[in-house]
């Protein structure tokens, strides 16, 4: 005895799979950190909703078969284009012109009003197949190429999820090219992309919860006003024994207070970020900065000999000195003062090789600022004990 389902039963389950999935997406959508493409997304789920609706309506003969053939096939082709688009925006990819995605279905309209194609089962189905094929083919590629940017776990299932659904969609389509297809055969079709639908709204709602984890953990490691590192990301991202070739800097904005008193704390915080960002864009991605309080900033640079690590200090003291901050009382320069403790030996621990460049930065202060002192050039009666023993 073979095992067979009904077709309208099918649409039944799988009209009703997706009305749920477009209310479980739009839900997800209003509380997400990034819900870019996800309301269309649910949009694309009920209008798959509404051309299901429309052929399981027309296979019980309750409307008119131009209806329900044009109808169905133009809320398709409308849905899985707009599925694409939904999934590449939410992806992280730029979105798709509006004026693309609606060619497309007008294009196959025209031509169906023109030769009445739709009236013929097989060739409305090969439309909507291979166009559900190409877009949900696109879908799975633009999430799986955005791993590296993003990898997140629930990227992989989505994009295989996406996948899936395009080689069933594929594989139909093949059968109804040669004219081998039959109910059966789709009604077993429309139940597997039941399963895909159903695990592609559950990747969605699951990335949505993984970028919100990912984002309150970043908001708890990074400075607010600054948007660089605070003390407690600084302390996850440093070695417990600092290596031999790498250096420490404490940097302090000159006459901080002074700019406060004088201008107001608005348009302190404004030369404090600005600070924070020119001294970021002068590191190289692997430099660690995070602001240790007040107008400090700390900086460790790992794999950095001595030499270039003072070319390195040298380079941040002389951009921020260049810096003109626009602010409501007018632009506002700024400098620093930097000490520097590099790494000769390895041994000792964070604390000890931060007393080192603090004595530095003191050093430079007491020289007159807008400069950079390392802990080497320290006088023997300021130079604290050796940071190198434990």
């Amino acid at each position: 005895m073979v095992f067979s389902i009904h077709l309208p039963t099918v649409l039944l389950v799988y009209k009703t799979a997706l009305a749920a999935g477009a209310v479980g997406i739009y839900h997800v959508s209003r509380h997400s950190c990034r819900p870019r493409g996800l309301k269309p997304l649910a949009l694309a789920y009920l209008l798959l909703a509404l051309g299901a609706e429309l052929a399981a309506r027309g296979e019980y003969l309750a409307l008119p078969p131009w209806l329900w053939t044009h109808g169905s096939l133009l809320l398709g082709t409308v849905a899985y284009p707009l599925f694409w688009a939904s999934m590449r925006a939410f992806s992280g990819r730029r979105t798709i012109p509006i004026k693309t995605l609606i060619s497309i279905p007008a294009t196959l309209f025209i031509i169906g009003v023109l030769t009445q194609f739709p009236l013929n089962n097989l060739h409305r189905a090969g439309v909507f197949h291979a166009t559900a094929t190409v877009a949900l083919l696109l879908a799975s590629w633009d999430v799986w190429r955005d791993r590296r940017v993003e990898p997140q776990p629930s990227r992989g299932p989505l994009a295989a999820f996406l996948l899936l659904s395009a080689c069933i969609y594929a594989l139909r389509l093949g059968f109804i090219v040669s004219e081998s297809a039959h109910a059966s055969g789709f009604a077993w079709a429309f139940y597997i992309q039941m399963f895909c639908h159903f695990g592609v709204a559950l990747m969605v709602a699951a990335l949505s919860s993984e970028r919100a984890s990912e984002r309150l953990e970043q908001l708890a490691h990074t400075d607010a006003l600054t948007g660089v590192g605070n003390r407690l990301w600084l302390a996850s991202r440093l070695p417990s024994q600092l290596p031999a070739g790498s250096a420490v800097m404490l940097i302090d904005l000159d006459h901080f207070k002074r700019t406060n008193d004088m201008h107001g704390h608005a348009a302190g915080d404004r030369v404090l970020a600005a600070c924070a960002q020119c001294l970021r864009s002068q590191l190289r991605e692997s430099d660690v900065l995070a602001r240790f309080g007040g107008e400090e900033f700390v900086v460790y640079l790992p794999d950095t000999p001595a030499d270039a690590a003072g070319v390195t200090a040298q380079r941040l003291c002389d951009a921020v000195a260049r810096l003109n901050v626009a602010t409501d009382a007018g632009p506002l320069g700024a400098t620093v003062s930097i000490g520097l403790a590099c790494i000769r030996k390895a041994g000792g621990n964070w604390t000890q090789w931060q007393h080192l460049a603090d004595q530095a930065l003191y050093e430079a202060k007491r020289q007159g600022r807008n400069r950079v002192v390392a802990a080497d050039q320290l006088p023997p009666t300021a130079e604290p004990a050796d940071a190198s023993k434990p």
